[in-house]
Formats: C-alpha cells, structure tokens, sequence
C-alpha cells in the first residue's frame, strides 16, 4: 500500500490521477462511489480523533493506530456507500482489500505483539 501511494502521488505531481488499484483516472472518471467513501472517511477520521481527544486529552499514538482507524471508518463507510449505490460485485475488493488491512494493522498494534519489535 505504502508503494501505491507513493506511485500515486508523484503521478499527480505530474497531472495523472491514479485510483486504486492501478486504473488511471484520465481514461475514465474516478466513480462517485470511490471518492464519496474516500471524502467521508476522512470526515469521520477526523471527528473520532477529534471526540478522542476531547475525552481523554493529548494521548501518545503510533502512526499506524491513525491508519488503522482511518482504513476501518473506510471499510464501514465504503460498504454503506457502496450498497446504496448498487456498485458491482467486484468492487466490493476493494473494500473488502482494505478492511484486511485494517484488521492486520490492529493485530500488529496490540501492545503484546509490539513488545517482539521493542529494544531488550
């Protein structure tokens, strides 16, 4: 993912607009479905960060902890969407792509897998 997005955003330095997974935007529309869950997932990011902090003051957080939350809001927010615009079976992927990956930043966040990678 991290290869993707540097892929993705020196190509838009350059005027090509890339979206997931490889498909250029010039050739054919980013789908509203794609960039309203993009656009909403980033609303909520921010809102649950925001309440987070509101609750429980300034907190020390890992990087990946904001990428986990933000691909989990983008899966839950993405299959909404996705059903209320009756998009095709195989977009779902995408969906379902980035939902693995939230689980797999969760499982490696806990503090008991963390301490394999901490200095003894």
């Amino acid at each position: 993912m991290a290869l993707w997005a540097i892929y993705a955003s020196v190509a838009a330095f350059f005027g090509i607009s890339i979206y997931f997974p490889l498909r250029l935007a010039d050739a054919e529309p980013i789908p509203y479905h794609r960039w309203q869950s993009a656009r909403v997932s980033v609303f909520l990011t921010f809102a649950y960060f925001a309440i987070i902090h509101l609750l429980n003051g300034s907190q020390e957080m890992y990087p990946v902890k904001f990428l986990e939350v933000y691909l989990a809001i983008l899966t839950c927010v993405g299959t909404v969407i996705f059903v209320q615009q009756d998009v095709e079976p195989s977009e779902y992927l995408v969906v379902l792509f980035f939902g693995v990956c939230a689980f797999i930043l969760h499982m490696a966040s806990r503090p008991t897998f963390r301490r394999y990678f901490s200095r003894k």
